[in-house]
């Protein structure tokens, strides 16, 4: 009986299928719609602050409000109902001068706004959303008296969405989640107590760009057809900007050196990759290129590791959710580290390193076409759960546990495109 009702559940999902075909074809490629623009964040006074005063008890000044403009990158999927986007923070603006130099950044915003209405046909619809970012603090002006710090922060959202044809407009309050946080005001192993603001207002001004539906086309439908029959014109090129944030502290930051900051940021890097899709078997296989630097500094002490890594990984894709393409593999690299601390100018630390640590790899493509686009959108992300540096100071060890997170990634098929060519001469 149960293989009865499976054979006619199928056959009546192939009839629907095979009655349907061209609606769904069509209605996949209106799956996302790819925006830019700009977006201007206020945060209101960050209130009091503390500065270290020699001989004396901590002097208090004030902090002024500030707007951050960002550089907004993102897309709405499932047809209007979520939006996935970065906001790239640039240089905060302060509202007011202020007697003692400071500078809140609150880093490349990543996140999701879910709709309960599918924002789009020109209509005002509310929506819910949370993002996270590194939020970093700086204060001080001469490297004797300057320090910064970094936490990753989440914030949940609530605004109004409004999007036509060609444009995508956001307006939201947010409320950040744990906003307080530790200063060191010297070398001195002793906190402080700080806070950063736990409200912020945002607005975003967007350009629509349609990227999925455009493909719905007789040559993609063909390379749709053609492609998943074998393993062939799999050869691919990639490249696009990447982050990476630590998962895990270093001993020897919060033992040894406590006013450094713990969780600094590598430099923004780009990313290449040169690889194979096995299509039929939907896995990749590819060699992936990063060169990623880490500064830390404060009260004249730098410290600066730069990594140069190349990594073979194989990951399988799982799945597609119209046109959401998930996968998870594994791999494993090959590393250049070197780690050089300088005193008041001079020099302490000269080291360098070569692990082969292994990497959790995951991710996801954005798909118009399942397997006939000759290019598509990937996120990369990376992890190695155990790639660590010895320092060699009372055994302690600094920790590259870094989560890589590569938003947008073009990924293009060269031979993919040399046969769509080929198709689009003969139509």
């Amino acid at each position: 009986m149960t293989l009865l009702l499976r054979w006619t559940m199928t056959s009546w999902a192939m009839l629907a299928a095979m009655t349907t075909f061209a609606q769904d074809w069509d209605h996949r490629h209106a799956f996302a719609k790819s925006y830019w623009g700009v977006s201007l964040h206020g945060v209101p006074s960050m209130g009091e602050g503390l500065l270290n005063a020699e001989g004396e008890s901590a002097q208090i000044f004030d902090r002024s409000a500030f707007v951050s403009p960002a550089v907004n990158i993102g897309a709405t999927h499932f047809w209007g109902h979520a939006d996935f986007y970065v906001a790239i923070n640039t240089v905060p603006l302060k509202l007011e001068e202020d007697e003692v130099v400071n500078r809140i950044g609150m880093g490349t915003f990543t996140g999701l706004r879910a709709y309960p209405w599918a924002v789009g046909d020109n209509k005002v619809r509310p929506y819910l959303g949370y993002k996270f970012s590194p939020w970093r603090y700086r204060q001080g002006d001469t490297p004797e008296t300057s320090y910064k710090t970094t936490r990753i922060k989440g914030m949940v959202d609530a605004g109004l969405g409004w999007a036509t044809d060609n444009g995508y407009f956001t307006l939201d309050v947010s409320k950040l989640l744990r906003p307080d946080f530790e200063t060191y005001l010297s070398r001195t192993p002793d906190a402080n107590a700080d806070r950063w603001p736990g409200w912020t207002v945002s607005v975003g001004l967007n350009l629509s760009l349609e990227t999925t539906s455009v493909a719905a086309n007789p040559v993609n439908k063909t390379l749709n057809e053609e492609l998943p029959l074998s393993n062939g014109k799999g050869l691919f090129l990639a490249a696009g900007p990447s982050s990476a944030f630590p998962v895990a502290s270093s001993s020897y930051i919060t033992e040894e050196r406590p006013y450094l900051d713990d969780q600094s940021f590598p430099i923004i890097f780009p990313d290449f990759a040169l690889g194979w899709h096995f299509t039929k078997a939907d896995a990749v296989v590819a060699v992936s290129q990063r060169a990623m630097t880490q500064k830390r500094s404060a009260y004249d002490f730098e410290q600066v590791i730069s990594r140069n890594s190349t990594i073979l990984e194989a990951y399988k894709f799982l799945g597609d959710y119209h046109g959401f393409v998930p996968y998870v593999g594994v791999g494993v690299s090959r590393e250049r580290i070197g780690l050089e601390e300088w005193d008041a100018g001079e020099q302490l630390t000269d080291l360098t390193f070569d692990p082969t640590p292994w990497h959790i790899v995951f991710g996801w493509d954005i798909r118009p076409s399942e397997k006939g686009d000759f290019w598509v959108l990937r996120t990369n992300l990376r992890i190695p759960p155990q790639l660590q540096l010895d320092h060699g100071e009372a055994n302690h060890t600094l920790s590259l546990q870094h989560m890589e997170f590569n938003f947008i990634q073009l990924v293009v098929y060269p031979q993919r495109w040399k046969r769509a060519r080929e198709l689009s001469k003969d139509n």
